[in-house]
């Protein structure tokens, strides 16, 4: 026993990648999904859209395990395109999607924890997966987190991490509602700025930041 210790402690010093080998990476899905997949998208497309036989042939590339089938068939689902809406089927389609790594499916996921739609509503877990798709440099993980930092939602209240991930929203999304809450965060300590932010937000049909302005002047 002492002998394969001392020796498992030698490997790690001399060979560490042999004791803590790198997981493997996700096998691709078979070069045959990707037809499927522009069937899909092929069907959606026609002149005379068939959204059924869409969903059929993105159906197929997903259970291939192609990630952006995936994805495709939880918006069919999320969206009643070419089945039964079911927001139960579109998460767990979205979760897998995510789990192979798609940024886009990990900001999903994180809705549907947040809304609570076809999943236990989990705030402090719609965070975990809005900063995985911000870590995936998915502006509206940033977007979300924003916002949730600003209120204390599912995490600790941290204005000042929340004006920087909104920044980013605004910079890469120019989203009138991400304008509207950093121009609050804003407002005492540069006015200006934020008057700016309520202006445009408003000019892009945003009330309450066209109330905001009028409160300013």
């Amino acid at each position: 026993m002492r002998v394969g210790a001392f020796a498992l402690v030698a490997l790690a010093v001399f060979w560490p990648d042999l004791v803590e080998a790198k997981a493997p990476a996700p096998p691709s899905p078979p070069e045959i999904t990707w037809d499927w997949y522009k069937a899909g998208e092929t069907y959606l497309r026609y002149k005379v859209p068939n959204p059924a036989l869409s969903t059929r042939y993105f159906r197929k590339a997903a259970e291939r395990g192609n990630t952006s089938a995936q994805y495709k068939l939880g918006e069919h689902y999320e969206n009643g395109v070419g089945v039964t809406k079911n927001y139960r089927e579109a998460y767990r389609w979205y979760r897998r999607a995510a789990d192979s790594g798609d940024r886009y499916a990990a900001f999903k996921v994180g809705w549907f924890l947040q809304k609570g739609m076809g999943v236990r509503h989990s705030s402090r877990e719609a965070a975990r997966w809005y900063q995985r798709a911000a870590d995936q440099n998915n502006p509206w993980g940033y977007h979300m987190l924003g916002f949730m930092l600003a209120d204390g939602e599912g995490v600790r209240r941290d204005p000042a991490k929340a004006r920087r991930y909104l920044e980013i929203s605004v910079r890469e999304t120019g989203d009138q509602w991400a304008k509207w809450k950093l121009a609050q965060l804003l407002q005492t300590r540069d006015p200006e700025r934020a008057r700016k932010l309520y202006a445009e937000a408003a000019a892009q049909g945003n009330g309450e930041a066209r109330r905001e302005l009028a409160a300013m002047r």
